[in-house]
């Protein structure tokens, strides 16, 4: 009887040992592997940003797998998943990527082996990666105008209440005013500058001897302008004109005017504002 019992206590003592063993040896491998998995997912977001930083346009949307040449990462120009059965037993590593905007990519980059008989285990990474090599810009529009001639504009605010840059706004101007129209109150920017542009464009229609004009101020509506298009009565096609301002510029000082001389009561110069803003690269 006594040995009977010994025998028990000791199966169950060494199933408890055996279990706890095994145990320990399963959730170390888990651990290993899940930073194994961990690792070469890192790698793969590591390998994405070097391709990025070589060729943005590289990043082609789809599912990817990563190749090594001549010390660089590339996309193989075939297979959609990595064989990494090397590092971990049936492994697979795919780069996945979207996009977001225009220069803005979504990177997912997955690890998927096998554990153990029926039991699969995966690791995913996400990041966000942006074409740093394209130098963005900011745009600034001014936020009113102030015309001196009623009735004799046609809805000059279309000139610079859009922010796509596509605005139209055919505007007759009154040319027995001075000036006839000034664009003012310029959008505040929301970083800092290192070039900063100041841009019209427009038509203009032949005369004979009126004349219009564009000029700008850098000081207010009441301060010094500057001439920009000097009095003429030639035409223009649709024109845009630019000059560079101060990166530091208060664009709250910012102002246009367009003016026009009369010389002959039976002619008319029309100039027709299609577009005015302000555009700054940090």
């Amino acid at each position: 009887m006594e040995l009977i019992i010994a025998v028990g206590i000791f199966t169950v003592v060494v199933s408890g040992l055996a279990f706890f063993i095994l145990n320990s040896y399963v959730s170390g491998r888990l651990s290993y592997e899940v930073t194994k998995a961990g690792f070469l997912a890192q790698e793969g977001m590591e390998a994405v940003r070097s391709i990025r930083d070589n060729d943005w346009t590289e990043l082609e949307d789809g599912d990817h797998a990563l190749i090594v040449s001549d010390g660089k990462w590339f996309f193989d120009p075939v297979a959609t998943e990595e064989d990494i059965g090397g590092q971990l037993t049936e492994g697979k590593r795919v780069i996945t990527i979207e996009s977001v905007e225009d220069d803005s990519k979504k990177i997912t980059s997955k690890i998927g082996w096998k554990f153990s008989e029926g039991r699969m285990e995966e690791i995913i990474l996400e990041s966000y990666l942006a074409n740093w090599q394209k130098i963005s810009s900011e745009i600034r529009r001014p936020l009113s105008h102030t015309d001196p001639s009623p009735k004799k504009t046609t809805d000059p605010g279309l000139a610079y209440d859009n922010q796509n840059g596509n605005t139209f706004s055919a505007t007759l101007y009154d040319t027995t005013k001075n000036p006839s129209i000034l664009f003012r109150t310029w959008e505040l920017p929301t970083m800092n500058y290192s070039v900063l542009t100041l841009n019209y464009r427009y038509h203009a229609d032949q005369a004979i001897d009126d004349q219009y004009a564009i000029a700008y101020s850098t000081n207010g509506c009441q301060g010094n302008f500057i001439d920009w298009v000097l009095p003429t009565s030639i035409s223009a096609p649709d024109t845009t004109i630019s000059v560079n301002l101060p990166p530091t510029q208060n664009l709250s000082q910012l102002c246009v005017k367009i003016y026009t001389q009369r010389v002959d009561s039976k002619d008319q110069a029309n100039i027709y504002t299609r577009d005015v803003w302000a555009e700054g690269t940090p």
